[in-house]
């Protein structure tokens, strides 16, 4: 019972799982810092009160606090704009340039399931002729 559990502990998805979350933390620190200390403040100088969160629409005694739904909206889009600028532009750039330096064309790169499938049995029956 013990060694399966070290097997499962050891295998390598797991481990490189944990490591993508602890990264993952780690990373959410700093997007959550270049929004709120870069991004939110400069739309917020374009408001008159300073705060895009504090605008409210009131109607009688209902007041209904559009800005904090509007600001929740850009807080994820800027999020989702540094992630996207700072992790998936320059990983794709660096998969490309890894991928021109082993000499995988596009072609090979884009194989889809089936042609794998019908690359490895082409393979095994020319092992099993041999």
């Amino acid at each position: 019972m013990l060694k399966g559990f070290r097997d499962f502990i050891l295998r390598g998805n797991v481990i490189d799982l944990a490591v993508a979350v602890v990264i993952g933390a780690a990373f959410t620190a700093v997007v959550t810092a270049i929004v709120d200390g870069f991004i939110t403040p400069l739309i917020a100088a374009t408001t008159p009160t300073g705060s895009i969160a504090e605008a409210v629409f009131s109607i009688g005694n209902w007041h209904i606090a559009w800005g904090m739904i509007l600001a929740a909206l850009i807080k994820f889009v800027s999020i989702a704009a540094v992630v996207y600028f700072v992790m998936v532009v320059p990983m794709n750039k660096f998969k490309e340039i890894q991928a021109a330096k082993a000499g995988v064309t596009e072609e090979e790169a884009t194989l889809s399931e089936t042609d794998l499938l019908i690359q490895i049995r082409d393979l095994l029956t020319e092992q099993k002729k041999a």
